[in-house]
């Protein structure tokens, strides 16, 4: 205590505390009292009552009574706050719930938030489900055409005996016509019968025309006929030699002769690469004529067509001269082989032509074809906007050659489906090197049709294998395998069995190690043999649809061999 001051603070105090009082005068009290207001002062009416009873709160709300420790301005007081205690919500005791569960008003409410709630939830379902069915999907790839399945074969010379032994799982036969395709047709020719008698069999037929050919407007147009002066190639000479003009320029045939003959009629030379009178396809009646002769075709139950010397059909409008080849150096200046023929074949309009009749056959067949009969060697010039407008080019040199190295075969390939981007070529194997059933592995198993011997017969087994998934759709990989001894490749689609098939065309055993030499199989363990050729004499593979380990996979001389495998994931 300070003075006469009292401290009530909660402060701690080592110090013991001496208490001291100081009397206050009297006169002082009297003059505080006198001072202080009256509305301060509270006089006691009853002396018995003396406000204990007085209440400051309700009864109902009990106070909070809190101390405050901060230092009070004067001595001795200390201050109370008295706070109103807030009573926490109380929900609906369980009787008084239950008072309202068989109420009118709620049973029905409940009942209505039910329905509600299912009903919403159904239509959501059923607006997914919409959705799903109504949203874009992916259209499935469109199953192959007959003439894709194949296998297709020749006819050279049409006789009845050919057609009654034709093999049943033919898909198409194409049979040359013999004569001028632009003169009409004898109903009652060997060639219309063969015609019918194919497609007795169940046969489609692909009648192969020569465009370019005819002689049916020569005359007209050698007289200088106004309607058909422009029906073929005409040229003037150059420099007179002797009594006659010399050609027009350098152009030879494949006869090694001059391209042009000499017309005594109209004293003009006319274009015949073939011995005939070349047509001239810059004049739109021309191609006219030849639409028509599709449709006359078309009207005789065949289903495709195929056109020989396509390659042909236009020549240089400015007729310049043909550049020469210098790496020839043992031919003359007559011969066809000295010079490069871009002047005569291959020209960019090609593609444009081909495409207009291509669309006509689609409009008059269920998706037949459109082939050309001569080997594929400059395939730009049958595209149209980078797109191949012919059906199944033919690919023969590759199985052909009397000798057959298999990095150039596996260059070959690869070059075909990976550079000149044909999807489905028309495979020939005339190689007399291996043999004939091996090389049908091949031409059955690759992307492609095979174009077999008119008299050759179907393996059932063989054909089984190529219709499944991975042949007819599948991707394919080629490669040259035991320091290029053996040509292999295989094919792949998801969701179905892959596809190896080796090709051995030396005369020696070698044995494949294909998840270290073919990189996408890299983690294979194991095949299951499905096929081979005669040839192939590896006891431990002979017995079909048995498991063998993929490290080595033996494969005989002159043999093919075809194993199934389970994809990976990776592949």
């Amino acid at each position: 205590m300070e003075g006469n001051k009292l401290d009530i603070s909660c402060k701690n105090n080592s110090e013991p505390t001496h208490s001291s009082y100081k009397p206050i005068p009297e006169k002082d009290m009297e003059e505080q009292a006198v001072s202080r207001p009256k509305s301060l002062v509270k006089t006691k009416s009853n002396p018995e009552v003396d406000g204990a009873d007085e209440k400051m709160l309700p009864e109902d709300k009990p106070a909070e009574i809190i101390v405050n420790s901060e230092k009070s301005p004067q001595n001795g007081d200390a201050k109370l706050d008295i706070m109103e205690v807030k009573n926490a919500f109380v929900g609906l005791t369980k009787e008084e719930l239950m008072k309202y569960a068989n109420d009118p008003f709620w049973v029905r409410l409940r009942w209505f938030l039910f329905i509600t709630f299912w009903l919403l939830w159904a239509a959501m379902l059923i607006g997914a489900v919409l959705i799903i069915y109504a949203a874009p999907k992916c259209d499935p790839p469109p199953p192959r055409t007959w003439w894709q399945k194949g296998p297709l074969t020749k006819m050279q010379d049409i006789k009845m005996e050919i057609v009654k032994n034709l093999d049943e799982n033919v898909q198409g036969v194409i049979i040359p016509w013999p004569v001028d395709n632009y003169e009409p047709i004898d109903e009652k020719s060997g060639v219309v019968e063969a015609i019918n008698a194919v497609k007795k069999k169940g046969a489609n037929v692909i009648i192969e025309l020569q465009p370019a050919i005819s002689n049916v407007w020569f005359n007209k147009s050698e007289n200088k006929d106004p309607a058909f002066i422009d029906y073929y190639i005409w040229r003037a000479g150059t420099n007179q030699v002797g009594s006659l003009m010399a050609p027009p320029n350098n152009w030879v045939s494949q006869k090694n002769v001059s391209s042009w003959k000499y017309s005594e009629i109209r004293k003009e030379y006319y274009y015949s690469p073939f011995d005939k009178p070349h047509l001239n396809f810059r004049n739109r009646e021309v191609v006219q004529e030849f639409t028509n002769v599709i449709n006359k075709f078309l009207t005789l139950n065949v289903s495709g067509i195929s056109l020989l010397n396509a390659e042909f059909l236009f020549i240089d409008s400015n007729f310049e001269n043909e550049d020469t080849i210098n790496l020839h150096t043992t031919v003359g200046h007559t011969q066809y082989a000295f010079y490069k023929h871009t002047k005569t074949e291959n020209l960019p309009e090609v593609g444009e032509l081909l495409k207009q009749w291509r669309s006509v056959i689609r409009n008059s067949t269920e998706n037949g074809p459109l082939m050309v009969s001569n080997e594929v060697n400059s395939i730009e010039s049958y595209k149209v906007n980078d797109s191949l407008v012919i059906d199944l080019p033919l690919k023969s040199n590759v199985f052909s050659k009397p000798t057959f190295i298999v990095s150039e075969a596996g260059n070959t390939l690869n070059y075909t489906f990976n550079i000149d981007n044909i999807e489905w070529p028309l495979w020939e194997a005339k190689s007399e090197v291996i043999p004939k059933d091996a090389l049908n592995i091949l031409t059955y198993l690759l992307p492609g049709a095979p174009l077999i011997n008119v008299d050759e017969k179907i393996d059932p087994l063989l054909l089984k294998i190529r219709d499944s998934p991975s042949i007819m759709r599948g991707i394919c990989g080629v490669y040259s395998l035991v320091n290029e001894t053996v040509l292999a490749f295989f094919r792949v689609t998801p969701g179905s069995p892959g596809i190896f098939v080796a090709l051995n065309p030396g005369n020696e055993v070698s044995t494949i190690n294909i998840p270290k030499e073919i990189p996408p199989l890299a983690k294979l363990e194991e095949v299951t043999v499905r096929y081979y050729s005669k040839n192939y004499n590896e006891t431990e593979f002979l017995d079909i649809g048995v498991k063998q380990k993929a490290t080595a996979v033996p494969v005989s001389p002159k043999s093919a061999v075809v194993l199934e495998y389970v994809p990976k994931r990776e592949e």
